[in-house]
C-alpha cells in the first residue's frame, strides 16, 4: 500500500527530517507544501508546493486528491488547521498535528502521561502564548475532525534535538566549544529536562501515518533518561573532541548577565513526561542520549568550524 500523505511545513528541523525519512520509503508519497525558504525538491517521491498555508489561492493549486495522512508541522494559532481543511482541495483520512509537552497543566511531584490534564488558562509572555496556542490548536483539531470524520493524532515532544536544530540549544553549546569559549554550568540549578532525539521523533510520526492503531490516540515523545545541567555537560563532554573548559555559575549569575543558556532553571520548571506509550504501541525505541548527541555534535561541529 503507498501511502498518500500531506506535510505542511517540512522544510526546517524536524519537518525536514521526516520528509528524508519518508522520502527514503517506496509506500510513501509526500506532497509538501511550505513557502519555499529551503527547497526539497531534490528528494524521490516528493512533490513541493510553494504556498502560505494561509494562502486560499495557493492551496487550492494542490492536487485533488485523497490523503491517507497530513502531518502538520507548522501549525501556531487558532484558525490555522480550520482553514486548512476549509481550503484544501480533496480529502484527509488522519490528521497528525505536532504540539508540545508544554501543554500540560504543572502540578508538583507529578510527571503527567498522555491522559494528565493539559493547561486551562493562558500564562503571560511569548512562551506562554505559544503553548496557550498549542492548547487551543488540540482542542481545534479534536473539534474539526469529529465533525469531518477525519482521524485525529496529537505527538507532544519534549525537548526535540538534533542535527538541523535552529533553535540555540545544542547549538549554542557546540559554537562555544568550537570557537574556544568556556561553557557556563549553573551549579545550583535544580531543575530536569528530558529529550527527543529528531530521527526517532521522525520515525514515530512516520508510525502514526502507517499504523492503525495510532487512530485518535496522543504520544509524549520524551526518552526515559533524565538529565540536569551537570549530566549534560558530562555527556557533552564525551561526545567532544575539541576540550573545553566548564566555568561554575549560579543561577543568580546566569539571570544578572544575561547567560543565554537554552534550559529551565528552576525545579518547578523541569520538563519531565512519560514517554512509553510511543514505544509501547508503536514500537519506537528511543536513542540513547550519549548516540543521539554524539551524531548533532559531529553534524553541528562542521557548520561552526
Amino acid at each position: 500500500m503507498a501511502y498518500n500523505v500531506l506535510v505542511m511545513g517540512g522544510s526546517y528541523f524536524l519537518g525536514r527530517i521526516f520528509c528524508i525519512f519518508a522520502s527514503r520509503r517506496e509506500d510513501m508519497e509526500l506532497t509538501l507544501v511550505n513557502r519555499g525558504r529551503y527547497a526539497m525538491t531534490h528528494y524521490p517521491h516528493l512533490r513541493e508546493y510553494r504556498s502560505d498555508r494561509h494562502d486560499a489561492a495557493g492551496l487550492s493549486r494542490l492536487p485533488e486528491q485523497a490523503y491517507d495522512a497530513a502531518v502538520d508541522f507548522c501549525a501556531y494559532a487558532p484558525g490555522d488547521i480550520s482553514f486548512l481543511l476549509d481550503h484544501l482541495p480533496g480529502s484527509v483520512k488522519r490528521y497528525i498535528l505536532i504540539s508540545t509537552a508544554d501543554v500540560y497543566r504543572r502540578e508538583p511531584g507529578v510527571i503527567p502521561d498522555e491522559d494528565s490534564p493539559v493547561q486551562d488558562t493562558p500564562g503571560t509572555g511569548s512562551a506562554a502564548e505559544y503553548i496557550w496556542n498549542k492548547v487551543l490548536l488540540e482542542r481545534e483539531l479534536k473539534a474539526e475532525c469529529e465533525k469531518r470524520g477525519i482521524e485525529p493524532v496529537i505527538l507532544r515532544p519534549a525537548f526535540i534535538y538534533g542535527p538541523y536544530n535552529y533553535a540555540p540549544r545544542e547549538s549554542w553549546y557546540i559554537r562555544r566549544i568550537v570557537q574556544g569559549m568556556d561553557i557556563p554550568v549553573p551549579t545550583d540549578a535544580a531543575s530536569r529536562f528530558q529529550f527527543v532525539f529528531v530521527k526517532d521523533a521522525a520515525e514515530a510520526i512516520l508510525a502514526c501515518v502507517s499504523g492503525s492503531e495510532a487512530a485518535g490516540k496522543i504520544y509524549n515523545l520524551a526518552a526515559p533518561e533524565v538529565l540536569d545541567y551537570a549530566a549534560y555537560t558530562e555527556i557533552l563532554a564525551e561526545v567532544s573532541d575539541i576540550p573545553f573548559v566548564s566555568r561554575p555559575v549560579t543561577v543568580e549569575e546566569v539571570l544578572r548577565e544575561n547567560i543565554p543558556v537554552p534550559f529551565p532553571l528552576a525545579e518547578e520548571e523541569s520538563e519531565l513526561y512519560r514517554g512509553e506509550r510511543v514505544t509501547r504501541e508503536l514500537g519506537i525505541a528511543y536513542t540513547p542520549f550519549r548516540e543521539g548527541m554524539e551524531k548533532t555534535w559531529k553534524a553541528f561541529k562542521s557548520v561552526y568550524a
